[in-house]
């Protein structure tokens, strides 16, 4: 095979291999996440803090929540439950902080742009 055949070749491979990524990175993807970082205050006193969480997933708050601030691009949406099921109880702004009322916790959050 002469090396002009060869040139060709390597050339309509590199620009299907160019289109095929050019392809990807253009189709939504699923691992979107929130920017920032969002901290915790378990009933006991613990500081738990998180850094990029992903979008739209249900995150369990280990030990559960009685303070939570929300230093993402994204809402977060806190619940009683830790599968994030059953209707969202609280809403958290980017940059607000939530109190839990007397005897209540958060148990798991969302980040998103809507309840799940």
């Amino acid at each position: 095979m002469n090396s002009t055949k060869v040139l060709r070749r390597f050339g309509k491979a590199a620009v299907t291999a160019t289109s095929a990524l050019a392809l990807l990175g253009a189709l939504p993807g699923s691992a979107l996440a929130a920017s920032g970082t969002y901290t915790y205050v378990t009933p006991t006193g613990q500081t738990v803090q998180g850094q990029d969480p992903p979008s739209d997933t249900c995150i369990p708050l280990t030990g559960g929540a009685v303070k939570f601030s929300n230093d993402t691009t994204d809402t977060a949406f806190l619940y009683a439950s830790a599968s994030c099921s059953g209707q969202w109880g609280e809403l958290v702004g980017t940059g607000a902080t939530w109190d839990a009322p007397s005897g209540a916790q958060a148990l798991a959050v969302r980040f998103g742009s809507a309840p799940g």
